[in-house]
């Protein structure tokens, strides 16, 4: 990673369909943030390279690719993107959407970030959730995910696995924001979280 003081960072947290990826993407217009969503940089990968085929190794079989290899996809992209300008460390502060996603991913990743927020989005209601995800895998023409079965076991490996990176992080770095409502409810509701804690320049 650059040589400089830690990445700043934001964290997106939430189980599945819980409006991380269109929030991030709404936030990234603003000026000094920049989305990172690690489904997108791995779905990026190039299939013939040596780390796109370790992925591959994984995905294909439906498991889950190990902390590790996670880690390193992200910080190679992330120091690609340095070296071409489009991140600049002592500007952007990173959104992180779907990293960490285990208590060991945030090991790893502790020497190069500083987690100035976490942003939890929020749904209790699992049955809506389930709804809400099926609409989506259609929309997006990914029969399989629309499967509920598929869905309830996505949600339980995030109960599981992921949810307890939470315990990782202090109470008062976590924002919990109620995700079951209009999505622009939800993004004034986490520009209110971020406005006084993101250098005040978003």
């Amino acid at each position: 990673m650059h040589d400089a003081a830690k990445y700043k960072a934001v964290l997106l947290f939430g189980c599945p369909g819980s409006g991380k990826g269109t929030q991030g993407a709404a936030l990234a217009g603003m000026p000094n943030l920049y989305h990172l969503a690690m489904g997108d940089i791995f779905r990026g990968l190039d299939k013939q390279s040596e780390i796109g085929k370790e992925f591959l190794s994984y995905s294909t079989q439906g498991l889950l690719v190990p902390d590790e290899l996670t880690v390193r996809v992200w910080k190679q992209h992330v120091e690609s993107l340095v070296g071409r300008g489009k991140i600049k460390p002592d500007y952007h502060v990173l959104l992180l959407d779907g990293i960490p996603r285990t208590p060991a991913q945030v090991e790893l990743l502790r020497e190069c970030l500083t987690i100035v927020k976490v942003i939890h989005l929020v749904i209790d209601n699992i049955d809506g959730l389930v709804t809400r995800l099926s609409l989506r895998a259609r929309k997006a023409d990914r029969p399989d995910d629309a499967d509920e079965s598929v869905i309830q076991k996505r949600i339980e490996v995030y109960e599981r696995e992921t949810a307890p990176v939470l315990e990782s992080f202090d109470d008062d770095l976590i924002s919990e924001i109620n995700a079951d409502q209009h999505p622009l409810a939800v993004l004034r509701d986490i520009a209110d979280c971020l406005s006084t804690r993101v250098d005040g320049n978003i």
